[in-house]
């Protein structure tokens, strides 16, 4: 296996945010002591496959975009021997800040990246998927699909999740769910329900806000259904992490969890929309289960 690192760049990251920071961040990289080779994928689920392929010939395969190029790249590394180096130039950039890499300074992440040091982190998995930040339903589902239908307003793509947050606060339809977990269950008309591995999602939401990426165990979150109008009023204490001094909000932890619901659910895994069928979802954790370069 080469000690070369393979560098998956998702041009279409950020809304072109990637596309733009990739020339500094090549020239950064030509000039540190890092040998790689790069790729580039504009294809929504492309990583995925072509991460897969390179853990069996790299010892480092490094995701160059948000969250989103994030989840597809871990998806790939899941049960190979590769480590996972990320250099951060999404929109949201939410699971880096767990990891001592600043969000907003990928040249700082290519020092990092150069640096070597690691960590292993949990990572969730439902089905035969997997996640490495968090998965939710309700509400916060339906806010992962409004930021992906709103891509192509360009005016709004600054505060995009934020827009997306207030539309779905003030129209979203809370349902019946049921979440069990092996020493504990919750039950009701749930606005909200999500497994996080990380705090932050969302672009800074801090939905999980004592969540841990190393402790092999998920935050997991429920929350009561509210007026729409009173949903706006909390939103700036979800994204302070004050939220869960109101009365509506449990927050309790597990290393399984399922969620019952009679009908399908609009969710997400990662910030990346998905729909689950009517049925049970069931998560589970992997502790420790992928190496990371960090800067702590």
């Amino acid at each position: 296996m080469t000690d070369e690192c393979f560098v998956i760049v998702n041009l279409l990251a950020g809304r072109g945010r990637c596309r733009r920071l990739w020339p500094s961040i090549e020239r950064a990289l030509k000039r540190s002591r890092i040998a790689f080779r790069h790729v580039f994928t504009e294809a929504p689920g492309a990583a995925i496959e072509i991460a897969r392929r390179a853990a069996k010939d790299f010892s480092v395969v490094v995701a160059v975009g948000g969250d989103g190029t994030i989840h597809e790249v871990a998806t790939g590394l899941m049960g190979s021997s590769a480590k996972l180096g990320i250099i951060p130039a999404g929109t949201g950039n939410d699971f880096v800040k767990m990891l001592g890499i600043p969000p907003k300074d990928p040249l700082r992440a290519v020092e990092i990246l150069q640096e070597g040091r690691t960590k292993r982190v949990d990572i969730g998995r439902v089905g035969e998927r997997y996640f490495v930040n968090g998965l939710g339903v309700g509400l916060d589902g339906a806010v992962a699909w409004r930021v992906f239908r709103s891509w192509r307003w360009p005016m709004i793509a600054p505060w995009i999740y934020l827009y997306a947050a207030v539309y779905e606060a003030l129209c979203y339809r809370s349902t019946e769910l049921e979440v069990r977990a092996p020493q504990w269950r919750h039950s009701g008309r749930l606005m909200m329900v999500g497994a996080s591995n990380g705090r932050y999602l969302g672009g800074d939401f801090r939905l999980a806000p004592c969540a841990e990426v190393d402790d092999g165990l998920f935050d997991v979150y429920m929350i009561s259904d509210m007026a729409p109008l009173r949903r706006i009023r909390e939103i700036p204490k979800v994204r302070r992490g004050e939220h869960i001094t109101l009365p509506e909000v449990q927050i309790k932890r597990a290393d399984r969890v399922e969620i019952i619901s009679e009908s399908s659910l609009l969710g997400h895994l990662d910030g990346e929309p998905t729909e689950f069928p009517a049925g049970r979802i069931q998560i589970e954790l992997l502790p420790k289960a992928l190496e990371v370069i960090a800067g702590k």
